[in-house]
């Protein structure tokens, strides 16, 4: 793997080109355009350094390793602090972007969070990832998170789909909906299954009343065949979380087909009573 120079260098290399006292000597002839040219080239080189890191990332460690992606999403956060300072430099880093945004040929609309622009110039066009990103680093954003705190944040937060589930006032994670699931089902029975297999399964005592997971095979007169038994909370929470989620959408077909039988009634007594009024009207004498 060849070697990765930390995108910051290029800021840092930007800054000692134009901040006088980090050279040692006094510049009276720098110019806008130099600064300009000097934001472009930083940002270009910090987002592409970015880039091959998180290609470095994905490659590797897609699914281990989460410290390098929040490493990545702090770097990008602080990019974007670096561009909210009001001075000529960070003007030009504002530049830089835009300039690295036609380069790409990226297209976002006029209210596109600055952040989300970031991220998909570095995570590329994953819109899903570019969304739950965006989220994690707009919510370090309002709680005014300190660029080196960004990857405590999302730890302390329980990871990045934990941070964008928060950000949704109604949703819930899979264990969320699976606690609630659990307690609503445990009033509920659809019939006792048993078996010789089954029992022999049964080897500790202490597991009565809890839940588990059975697989069977729908037979034709409505029976179900068991053919296994799992005894995973994984297994289980992600049953419970699909049963909550299968709940809801029935909720909302039916509320929909409520609506729509209330507009239906609305508009049949609207019709009976314009006509009893026409009715009444040409049975009165003028």
């Amino acid at each position: 793997m060849q070697n990765i120079v930390a995108p910051t260098a290029a800021l840092q290399s930007t800054e000692a080109s134009t901040n006088p006292s980090a050279q040692g000597v006094v510049l009276h002839d720098t110019t806008s355009g130099v600064i300009l040219a000097q934001g472009h080239k930083a940002v270009h080189a910090s987002i592409e350094q970015l880039v091959l890191e998180r290609e470095v990332w994905q490659d590797n460690a897609f699914r281990t390793s989460n410290e390098l992606l929040y490493s990545l999403l702090q770097r990008c956060y602080g990019l974007y602090k670096a561009m909210c300072e009001d001075s000529a430099e960070a003007k030009a880093l504002r530049e830089g972007l835009r300039s690295y945004i036609t380069l790409k040929g990226y297209a976002f609309s006029a209210g596109t969070h600055t952040l989300t622009r970031i991220v998909k110039c570095v995570f590329g066009n994953d819109r899903r990832r570019i969304s739950a990103y965006s989220i994690v680093l707009r919510s370090a954003l309002a709680q005014s998170v300190g660029v080196t705190d960004v990857a405590q944040f999302i730890r302390d937060a329980g990871g990045v789909e934990e941070v964008r589930l928060a950000k949704a006032p109604n949703a819930m994670t899979a264990k969320q909906k699976a606690h609630v699931t659990s307690s609503v089902l445990a009033y509920k029975n659809m019939g006792v299954f048993s078996s010789a297999a089954l029992s022999g399964m049964f080897t500790d005592v202490a597991k009565t009343g809890t839940q588990t997971v059975l697989v069977g095979v729908w037979q034709s007169d409505g029976s179900v065949i068991v053919q296994a038994l799992v005894e995973s909370e994984t297994a289980l929470n992600a049953a419970l979380a699909s049963h909550h989620s299968k709940v809801r959408e029935t909720a909302k077909q039916q509320a929909a087909q409520a609506q729509e039988s209330s507009k239906a009634d609305s508009k049949d007594a609207a019709i009976q009573a314009a006509t009893a009024t026409a009715v009444i009207a040409q049975a009165v004498p003028a």
